[in-house]
């Protein structure tokens, strides 16, 4: 995964200003002068038909001359003139420019054959208005017509729309999706919905959602015969059965017709299609609207127009660069994110067959609200950089499928960031792709996808061409509506650290997987010691209501995710895939607070897999799984788990049901420091016939040896993982009589009883007994042997009652340090404990020093530090301090506590 931002030659800050467009053609070496702006298409000095008065299309009055424009015309509009277009105009004309208006006729069926269409902005594009839409029976189109290949990269603004002032578009009103009363089976030819649909008629086609996991192309489309009130009468008989797995689930049946339509004449070639971009603009009221066959970016196979760290491709003899991103079927590009603005609206839209995005906005501020995607590759609905704001509400996305790129965990090449190099994302057939949390998402449904139903990525879209060289995108402070605790004293705040602006009620089925997340919250990047702690009080992000069934893989995957509750979630899976997973948030890096509320979870092969650290809290729900619930072993900090108010059953389609299942891990995982077995471990079950029970560990037993010594090696680095001599051959019970610590924190107790169903662990009634915690919790320790022993000499001074709180730091029993008895191989630093001046010593000839607080909070910042460095903590209170020392030659860093006294 890409973690360094890269500097980019002029090539990569110029492509930024195209749009994102190469600067070069296809043939080698050959230097083509770039088009800054999509109006630079069409010079007016250039146009051969110019409107002169305000008329209609067909009225040579209207036009400079008296001469209506002829095959491949190049037409201009000027400010202030208004062009009506007032019936299906036969002649293709090659580009429009629009200064003035250019306007349908709601009065008479119209169609505009043209290849581009560029607005300036002052221009403005009507196609119906609020008062005055395109009435039923009443068609209006845009032919993209298709005059050849582009030839040249620099011309990625033709064949489409790209529109920078004012879009004003309404169809008739049309009821975009619905759902059905009574499933129907293969041969079904009428259909029952549960309410009356608006606008739908005889001659309509329609798309019937498919329920087959492994076939997320199991929709089909049918056409309507006639239509009663909610009763709808097929011209031709279903294919396919069309039932879900429970009586109370339904499937959906959405409208692909519309009386607007805005359609690329070219098809085969994905590559040359039209595409409608909005840009710098969020002027746009876009509703009932038909895209079809539009988008030219493929995400079947990789981007090509830019790769992080490879700018030197640009200039490649021979290298074509063809599939550009940002050519979708709509597209808001850069329209802004003040809270502020007036925010864009696309109502009851579809896209259909799009090779790439179906809908997408980027660092622009829109609502999307009852839209349909159909047939589409990559993705349904998408955030594209993670500042955008705005909503996706009650939007169904139906067969996003990439038969290319399917998601499949066993093949590592596939995963969601096998394309991080060239920041090209949502390429497996997700419905809906959210790159930030200032977008809020309620009642949409993502049917058939062979990817992802809903996934959050908010690491922040990686974009070249800025002075600086490249720019992760981040969020504003100004649009968070932080409260008045909070005194925000940075720029800006990364979109990880963002409260999800809502997920409620939303529904994927027929597909990979139903919810994930990723780098939500997390501490993964270190960065959340940057922010006010006031402000990362406020950061807990809730889902509420989730309903996935008939999975490929799993119904949610949390990965580096941190501080959530996910509530009033409803898992079931159709067939019992012993692999598959109902819940899965064992990830290494998933820590802090996970709630889990009123959680249904049924035929998974296992329900619920737990996390692996953290203050965990599972309450009330129904589980009936292979394995209800998996329990690894804590890796990188202490975890505090009470399970209560579940009624549990065995899953009927598993031959050797469990109701929980332990496993233990004596690795250490990436960059953890070597006690890390050690953490301590509250697991409390109080739910069924488990009444205040402790559950422990079978690894916990006195006499059982964590680290064998027939295991090697321990006294050596593997990687970032370090193991002590020190703990190689001993017992829990050992380990406790030398350090007052073992495995999971403490001893498995002599009365613990096996229990039937729990395999790997006994329970015990709970007893609020404390656990010593390592003082070094939740600190890397990179490949510091001296680092890991200063961990470990401390060991046994913390005792913890009760609930674990969030830190535990070293007391002031540490031995104090003089020059050189505390020391990594080339630093010093010393005194330690400090009553006010301390002094760092280095052989490093450059160097940052970081310091934090026991809070998490950074106290300290110098990046350009040169030889030896003294420090003045006079001023800071009394307590323990991390000092993290960067050596800028290799980046390599060493890691020191450093207490304060009075």
């Amino acid at each position: 995964m890409i973690r360094i931002l890269y500097n980019f030659s002029l090539a990569g800050i110029l492509l930024a200003f195209l749009g994102n467009t190469s600067l070069f053609g296809q043939t080698a070496n050959s230097f083509i002068t770039p088009r800054i702006s999509p109006l630079d298409l069409l010079p007016t000095e250039e146009a051969t038909h110019t409107v002169l008065n305000s008329g209609n299309w067909t009225n040579p009055n209207t036009w400079m001359g008296g001469s209506i424009p002829d095959p491949l015309a190049k037409v201009l509009i000027p400010a202030e003139k208004t062009l009506t277009v007032d019936g299906e105009i036969p002649t293709r004309v090659k580009i429009i420019r629009i200064q003035g208006k250019l306007r349908f006729s709601p009065n008479v069926n119209t169609v505009l054959n043209v290849e581009t269409i560029v607005q300036g902005m002052t221009g403005e594009l009507e196609m119906g208005t609020a008062s005055s839409p395109i009435p039923q029976g009443i068609s209006c189109k845009i032919n993209l017509i298709d005059e050849g290949d582009l030839v040249l990269m620099s011309d990625q603004w033709e064949k489409g729309l790209v529109l920078m002032g004012k879009t004003v578009a309404y169809g008739a009103p049309k009821t975009a999706w619905a759902t059905v009363a009574t499933n129907p089976s293969i041969g079904a030819t009428t259909l029952r919905l549960h309410t009356s649909p608006n606008g739908w008629q005889a001659g309509d086609r329609i798309v019937i959602t498919g329920t087959d996991p492994r076939d997320a192309t199991s929709d089909e489309v049918a056409t309507i015969q006639s239509i009663v009130g909610p009763d709808i009468t097929l011209t031709q008989p279903l294919a396919k059965s069309h039932i879900p797995p429970a009586a109370d689930l339904y499937i959906h049946v959405a409208n692909l017709s519309r009386n607007i339509v805005i359609e690329s004449e070219r098809s085969a070639d994905t590559l040359d299609r039209g595409h409608l971009m909005f840009m710098h603009t969020l002027d746009v009221d876009f509703n009932y609207v038909r895209l079809h066959k539009m988008g030219r970016t493929r995400k079947d196979i990789r981007l090509d127009d830019w790769i992080i760290g490879e700018e030197d491709e640009f200039t490649a003899t021979g290298f074509q660069r063809r599939n550009v991103r940002g050519r979708y079927s709509m597209h808001f590009h850069r329209g802004g994110v003040s809270p502020t603005a007036t925010p864009a609206y696309v109502k009851g839209c579809v896209v259909e067959d799009d090779p790439g995005w179906a809908y997408a906005s980027h660092s622009s501020y829109v609502h999307f609200d009852q839209n349909v995607s159909y047939n589409v590759i990559g993705g349904g609905f998408q955030t594209e950089a993670g500042d955008e704001l705005g909503s996706f509400t009650h939007n169904i996305a139906i067969r996003t499928v990439n038969t290319e790129y399917p998601l499949r965990w066993e093949f590592p090449d596939n995963a969601p960031d096998t394309r991080e190099v060239s920041q090209d994302f949502a390429f497996q057939g997700d419905a809906f792709w959210i790159h930030g949390g200032g977008v809020a998402l309620s009642g949409n449904v993502a049917s058939g996808f062979s990817g992802h139903g809903f996934i959050y990525w908010p690491e922040g879209l990686i974009e070249p061409g800025f002075p600086s060289g490249t720019f992760r995108n981040t969020f504003k402070p100004i649009n968070l509506g932080l409260p008045n605790s909070v005194n925000w004293t940075e720029d800006v705040v990364a979109t990880g650290w963002v409260n999800i602006a809502g997920f409620e009620n939303n529904i994927a089925y027929s597909g990979g997987i139903g919810l994930a997340t990723y780098y939500l919250h997390t501490t993964f990047f270190n960065d959340k010691r940057d922010y006010d702690s006031a402000y990362i009080a406020t950061i807990h992000s809730t889902f509420d209501g989730f309903t996935a069934w008939n999975l490929d893989q799993d119904g949610m995957q949390l990965h580096f995710t941190e501080r959530v509750t996910f509530k009033n979630i409803r898992l079931i899976n159709h067939d019992g895939n012993p692999t598959s997973r109902g819940i899965w948030t064992s990830h290494y890096r998933s820590k802090e607070k996970q709630i889990f509320q009123n959680i249904h979870v049924e035929g998974f092969g296992i329900g619920l897999a737990l996390p692996p650290q953290g203050q965990v809290t599972v309450s009330n729900g129904y589980l009936k799984n292979g394995t209800n619930m998996y329990i690894p072993s804590p890796n990188l900090s202490y975890r505090d788990m009470r399970i209560e108010g579940l009624t549990t059953e065995n899953g009927p389609l598993f031959p050797n049901p469990r109701e929980i299942y332990l496993q233990a891990s004596f690795t250490p995982p990436e960059g953890k420091f070597a006690a890390h077995f050690l953490l301590p471990d509250k697991i409390v079950l109080n739910y069924g016939p488990y009444q205040d029970q402790r559950l422990f560990f079978n690894e916990q037993a006195p006499n059982y040896i964590p680290l064998p010594e027939d295991r090697e090696p321990y006294t050596m680095f593997e990687g970032e993982r370090y193991i002590l001599p020190e703990f190689v051959g001993k017992s829990n019970q050992q380990l406790q009589d030398t350090y007052q610590m073992s495995f999971g924190g403490s001893l498995l107790p002599a009365d613990a009883t096996d229990t039937p169903g729990i395999i790997g662990g006994k329970i015990r009634t709970w007893q609020d007994e404390p656990l010593n915690v390592p003082v070094c919790i939740d600190f890397r320790k990179e490949n510091n042997p001296n680092e890991n022993n200063d961990c470990m000499n401390a060991a046994g001074s913390n005792k913890v009652a009760g609930p674990l709180p969030l830190y535990i730091h070293p007391s002031s029993d540490l031995s104090v340090s003089t020059e050189n008895s505390f020391d990594s191989p080339s630093i010093n630093l010393y005194p330690n404990p400090t009553t006010g001046i301390f002094t760092i010593k280095t052989k490093s000839s450059r160097y940052a020093i970081w310091i934090f607080s026991q809070e998490g909070r950074m106290v300290l910042n110098l990046n350009e530090l040169y030889g030896n460095t003294e420090l003045d903590a006079s001023d800071w209170s009394t307590g323990v301090y991390f000092v993290q020392i960067v050596d800028h030659s290799d980046n390599n860093s060493s890691f020191f506590t450093v207490i304060k006294q009075d």
